[in-house]
């Protein structure tokens, strides 16, 4: 790190280019009290999006020091990030790691990414192209469309000019669109190499300054960043929440599939515990309660592992389809009541899930509702069947299946039977919503034109049903019927048939879960 960062003390706008430069060099260092990258891809095109056309994204903001040194990132988006030399003023992010992270990851060039950084600091977004025909930004290129480019194309013109010649030498495309695309490409390229965005920094050794700076612009952000203020507040030489965290989750064997939770939702049963709101937490009192049980931050760990296990055993086939994350949080949390090594009822569990699910009893986290909900499930685990509270909503009649949009909790939890009795599983898992796909023009997320299927196979689903291959597609809610008003393309007829079959398939698990004696809080075991 010999070169000078382009900011000292007084704040630059500084062109993408070089401040991705900078970060490559080291100049910025992200602390280890932020939190890890957690933006959804929507808001990575979002921003994306915001640069092309101009809006501002906002600042940086930088904690320049040279007599406090803080645990940092080795890495960012997964390449590896040199540290600060000894001695030298360091520059330490406090704002803006969400948006600096989706830069770096966008526009990385693949010879970036040749070092291993360690797993928990990956953090490595899947890569966002731009798509020539689409006019827009995109998130994976899964069937390698030449015309779906690479980010960091558009900030080297002359690589970006040379992947045109390429594809005019093959001759497999007219000149006349490699002209119209080259120009769409250049529009971006020129776009990308002059946005400007400004680095503010804040120069001083007084930590006390920097940490209530820090805690002033994140508690502007999302509800995300209350973990890392947490642990920002309550850290100390002998306490780092985070660490806490990590070490606890390094420790544990979790079921296939499964990954540790995230700091928040770690947090949120640590809250639990402590008896406070999941929501709303005064954060001066948690961090007083949190000083006053630090053990309390492993034992969160120890609970969600259980919830994770109990899930993997009975509840979904992969953690994708977790209808509500709220489910295993509490789920978690009420766990601390049972004694370790003591069973509970499974099976009561299974129907507390699925009703919650069908009912839309997360939907919003409401305090009083999802405090009622806690109370009804710790009752539960430790034997007492309770009513279900009168101010949730609940019916004992389901409705059709609204969509298969996986956006949607009730369509996560179907597609995760649909997947595991169609043998997508690992599609569903390692995919998520792209691994449903639409059949029919027009017709959107309607439950009769979503299939689990590979997007690249496509053709091979439409010759089946062609070919009236039902036994292929049994397990794809097809039958006789569906087959008959396709081959007659009497596609509204097929969407109709096949969306009876999904109804009658879920009306049969719903029936499963005795929703009425449920509700009514009926001691009698159903199944007996």
């Amino acid at each position: 790190m010999s070169e000078s960062p382009s900011y000292v003390s007084q704040p630059q706008v500084i062109d993408l280019p070089k401040l991705l430069a900078d970060v490559r060099a080291g100049h910025i260092q992200v602390p280890r009290f932020q939190r890890p990258f957690v933006w959804e891809d929507e808001r990575r095109v979002e921003l994306l999006r915001s640069l092309r056309v101009g809006i501002p994204i906002g600042s940086l903001l930088v904690w320049r020091t040279s007599q406090n040194r803080l645990r940092c990132f080795d890495g960012i988006a997964g390449v590896v990030i040199p540290g600060p030399a000894q001695g030298q003023t360091v520059s330490y992010l406090l704002d803006g790691h969400q948006r600096l992270t989706t830069l770096f990851a966008a526009f990385a060039s693949p010879q970036l990414s040749l070092s291993p950084v360690a797993a928990s600091d990956s953090d490595t977004p899947e890569a966002i192209y731009f798509d020539l025909e689409q006019d827009d930004f995109v998130v994976g290129n899964p069937t390698s469309v030449w015309s779906c480019l690479p980010l960091y194309l558009f900030l080297d013109a002359v690589a970006l000019r040379q992947h045109f010649r390429n594809k005019e030498r093959e001759g497999h495309v007219s000149p006349q669109e490699i002209d119209r695309l080259q120009s769409i490409a250049e529009g971006v390229l020129y776009a990308m190499q002059w946005c400007r965005i400004p680095v503010i920094p804040l120069s001083t050794d007084d930590v006390e300054l920097a940490t209530r700076t820090f805690h002033r612009v994140n508690s502007q952000g999302v509800p995300m960043t209350e973990v890392h203020m947490v642990a920002a507040l309550t850290w100390g030489d002998s306490f780092d929440l985070r660490e806490r965290f990590n070490s606890a989750w390094s420790s544990q064997s979790l079921p296939d599939r499964w990954q540790p939770a995230t700091e928040q939702q770690t947090l949120n049963v640590l809250k639990g515990l402590l008896g406070m709101d999941l929501a709303r937490s005064p954060g001066a009192l948690l961090v007083r309660r949190i000083r006053e049980k630090p053990e309390l931050a492993e034992r969160s760990v120890d609970l969600l592992v259980r919830a994770m296990k109990l899930a993997a055993d009975r509840l979904v086939h992969t953690p994708l389809a977790i209808p509500y994350q709220m489910q295993l949080t509490l789920t978690a949390i009420a766990l601390h009541e049972v004694p370790d090594g003591e069973p509970i009822d499974e099976e009561w569990l299974r129907r507390w899930w699925g009703l919650t699910t069908v009912w839309g009893s997360f939907a919003s986290s409401a305090t009083h509702r999802v405090q009622a909900a806690l109370r009804h499930l710790r009752a539960g685990l430790l034997g007492r069947r309770e009513p279900w509270p009168n101010l949730l909503f609940h019916s004992t009649e389901p409705s059709p299946l609204p969509n298969l949009e996986l956006r949607n909790a009730r369509a996560r939890y179907f597609a995760d039977g649909y997947a595991n009795q169609c043998g997508h599983l690992d599609l569903l898992h390692s995919r998520g919503n792209r691994a449903v796909v639409s059949l029919i023009r027009g017709e959107g997320t309607r439950p009769g034109n979503r299939f689990i299927w590979e997007v690249e196979r496509a053709e091979q689903l439409v010759g089946y049903l062609d070919d009236q291959n039902l036994e292929s597609l049994r397990d794809h809610f097809v039958d006789v019927e569906c087959l008959e008003a396709w081959a007659r393309r009497d596609y509204q007829g097929f969407l109709v048939a096949r969306e009876a079959i999904m109804n009658r398939f879920e009306l049969t698990w719903f029936d499963g879960l005795h929703a009425r004696e449920f509700v009514d809080g009926n001691q009698r075991d159903p199944l007996q």
